[in-house]
């Protein structure tokens, strides 16, 4: 049987991420559940265990609610100390914190900054003189596009194995399977791996996953084109072509779309870097 929810109080949101176990965020978390336990706070609390909450940065990293207090660099000295201000003060402990509501800005002492996406001037070996931008193949990104681009913003044309494929209509988009995102509709069969394969794992993948991983994804804009505004085109981790989404000129809402979503950028005013 599961905790009487009724009961909670407080919950402590342990980050269990690569960065944070790297950071032995187990240590922190041991000590706090012990406290828990021997202060008798088990049956008001609740701790779970996360997956990465996206503060690497600031490993070993803590969420606790009500108040959505952020903490970072949690030590099994300082798990204790958090735990005891917020169950028996109902307060967070500002010293320790890395965010909370209200905050103009975060409270890093190793604070990392992504580079914007932009479009290079390139001549491009599959589209001669061109803007192309190096784009997130990551699948929080790409499975959110791929279910854009088969749900709602056909048509579009796609070079799969050197082959030309016109999708006019919607497709079926299933991301259930570990590492492959399935794409099935009418004239289209097709299967990409998205999912992350880490070091640690990837010998364990079976072989044709990893050829058909997407380890590089880029956004080509082609103004030059009398047919296509521009193209996404993934490669795996090895540089072979897997494929190439086309993106008709007069499909303004998706070229949009990739511009605004997928890229990040202002469509009035796009980032672009002239040689």
């Amino acid at each position: 049987m599961g905790k009487d929810l009724t009961k909670i109080n407080t919950t402590f949101e342990f980050c269990d991420g690569g960065s944070c176990r790297k950071a032995k965020s187990e240590l922190a978390v041991r000590e706090a559940r012990a406290y828990l336990r021997n202060e008798q706070l088990w049956d008001t609390t609740h701790s779970i265990r996360t997956r990465c909450n996206g503060r690497c940065e600031d490993a070993p990293t803590w969420i606790v609610q009500p108040g959505n207090y952020w903490y970072k660099n949690v030590t099994p000295e300082k798990a204790e100390e958090i735990v005891h201000s917020h169950t028996q003060n109902g307060t967070p402990l500002p010293e320790y914190l890395l965010f909370q509501k209200g905050d103009e800005a975060v409270r890093s002492d190793n604070e990392k900054t992504i580079a914007p996406i932009v479009f290079k001037e390139k001549n491009d070996v599959d589209f001669g003189q061109a803007l192309v931008a190096r784009a997130s193949a990551s699948d929080q990104y790409l499975y959110p596009v791929f279910k854009k681009l088969f749900t709602t913003f056909f048509p579009f044309t796609i070079d799969h194995k050197h082959q030309l494929i016109h999708i006019e209509n919607h497709h079926k988009v299933s991301y259930a399977d570990a590492f492959d995102v399935d794409i099935i509709g009418t004239n289209l069969e097709l299967k990409l791996a998205i999912g992350p394969i880490t070091k640690a794992i990837e010998k364990e993948v079976d072989a044709d996953v990893l050829e058909r991983k997407v380890g590089v994804a880029e956004v080509i804009w082609t103004k030059e084109n009398s047919t296509f505004v521009g193209a996404i085109r993934l490669k795996n981790r090895k540089g072979k072509h897997l494929i190439t989404f086309l993106i008709p000129k007069d499909n303004t809402a998706l070229w949009e779309y990739i511009l605004s979503v997928y890229l990040g950028m202002d469509i009035a005013n796009p980032r672009i870097v002239l040689n």
